[in-house]
């Protein structure tokens, strides 16, 4: 029995694609815990892109990949993710064309041309870790459909089934990036699909060597041979909650255009509440997608965006971040935020629930179903506000009465039941 016992243990070892790991990162980080990020596409695929790509602030086109490299403004966008409340960055390590933002090696010996002098990704840490904010390296391991005639030879996208060229050159990146960066990154955010030029074991196989508890985050997919999260793009009325991460644009693109923020702040942050609640949440919560310019410029609207966002979920505290979803009061996975009333999380012990207002009430009461999960409440306090507040808990449900209607807020009025 013993040694049945023994060779079981062994083939879980041994087939470890198949297993999700606990997120966490050696220095506590948990994927789990993420509530709130920043997506920064910051791109220039050296040739003609149909979907366009990153953009003086007057809209001129960048030039050349090291015009975009030097003029990279690592403090302003660490600044710019702090101002906003993100606990991660999502930052391009290469995309279209697959130019890299640091000066590879591999790719000098593969594809010469498509890599930087400067190393953006090594400032862009240096940036990010004086405010303690995680960096998720966005990567697209099957980028080959972008390259020239010339270079899809080289690289063997074109050898076809098993691509075996093709995954020497693509693992041997991933091997870089990982050795180079490893102990200061948290993750992969990996787009593309995975393919069938890309060997999924084989290059699960390589992150893991390098940096065995990396999330490693798909996007629109969860294919479990590479990856153990799975992320969302882009959302429509009436923004349904998910439980995987999603990703959303403020603007008109993942990159910095000639275009102005359409997206509300104070939206922003419901729908961030609203991923914070939902019930069986993977991680990840919600980044909202924009580009810098060169030179340390945005487009209209996005600083004054990000300071907005920044003070609610300042306000929110831990009833955000650091929270769970709420048990009493169930979100659902595809909830959708707009016409939504409430939304519940709970602190990490479980103790408190923070009940998420959206939506002011006409009179100074508000009415909240029975807690689904059988507590009973003895108390209530509207974080950020004074004044007394009563609970009543009966069989039917729960009755919250403030003194007046003036306290409840227009975008969230947090209570606090114990």
């Amino acid at each position: 029995m013993k040694n049945i016992l023994l060779i079981f243990a062994l083939l879980t070892v041994i087939s470890g694609q198949s297993q999700t790991t606990s997120g966490r990162l050696p220095d506590g980080s948990s994927y789990q815990d993420m509530k709130l990020g920043l997506f920064v596409h910051y791109m220039n695929p050296a040739k003609e892109y149909r979907w366009g790509s990153t953009q003086w602030a007057d809209g001129s086109q960048v030039q050349s990949l090291e015009e975009l490299a030097n003029n990279f403004d690592a403090e302003d966008l660490a600044k710019t993710a702090a101002s906003m409340g993100a606990q991660y960055v999502i930052f391009t390590t290469w995309h279209a064309n697959m130019n890299a933002l640091y000066p590879s090696e591999v790719m000098k010996k593969w594809l010469p041309g498509h890599s930087t002098q400067r190393d953006v990704i090594r400032d862009l840490i240096n940036a990010l870790k004086t405010r303690k904010i995680n960096l998720i390296l966005y990567v697209h391991p099957s980028d080959g459909h972008d390259f020239t005639k010339e270079d899809q030879d080289r690289s063997g996208w074109n050898e076809g089934a098993p691509y075996t060229k093709w995954n020497d050159f693509i693992n041997a990146m991933f091997d870089e990036v990982a050795l180079r960066y490893g102990k200061d990154l948290s993750g992969f955010y990996i787009d593309g699909g995975v393919p069938r030029q890309v060997d999924t074991e084989r290059l699960r196989k390589t992150i893991t060597a390098r940096m065995p508890d990396a999330w490693r985050i798909q996007n629109s997919g969860l294919n479990p041979k590479l990856v153990d999260y799975a992320a969302r793009e882009r959302m429509e009325t009436p923004y349904p909650a998910t439980t995987w991460m999603m990703c959303h644009t403020i603007a008109n693109e993942w990159w910095a255009l000639s275009g102005t923020v359409t997206f509300c702040p104070e939206l922003a942050y419901q729908y961030t509440v609203l991923q914070a609640a939902v019930q069986g949440a993977t991680g990840g919560g919600v980044a909202w997608s924009f580009g810098p310019h060169p030179g340390g410029r945005w487009e209209l609207g996005v600083r004054s965006f990000c300071d907005r966002l920044g003070a609610l979920v300042k306000k929110a505290g831990p009833s955000l971040i650091g929270s769970k979803p709420g048990q009493a009061f169930i979100t659902k996975d595809g909830t959708p935020l707009i016409g939504l009333t409430f939304a519940a999380t709970q602190s990490a012990d479980g103790k408190k629930t923070f009940v998420h207002l959206f939506k002011p009430p006409k009179g100074n009461t508000f009415s909240l179903p029975l807690p689904a999960d059988g507590r009973r409440f003895t108390s209530a306090r509207i974080i950020g506000k004074r004044g007394r507040v009563r609970l009543e808990q009966n069989e039917t449900g729960i009755v919250i009465t403030v003194k007046s209607p003036d306290v409840w807020d227009d975008v969230d009025t947090i209570i606090e039941l114990r």
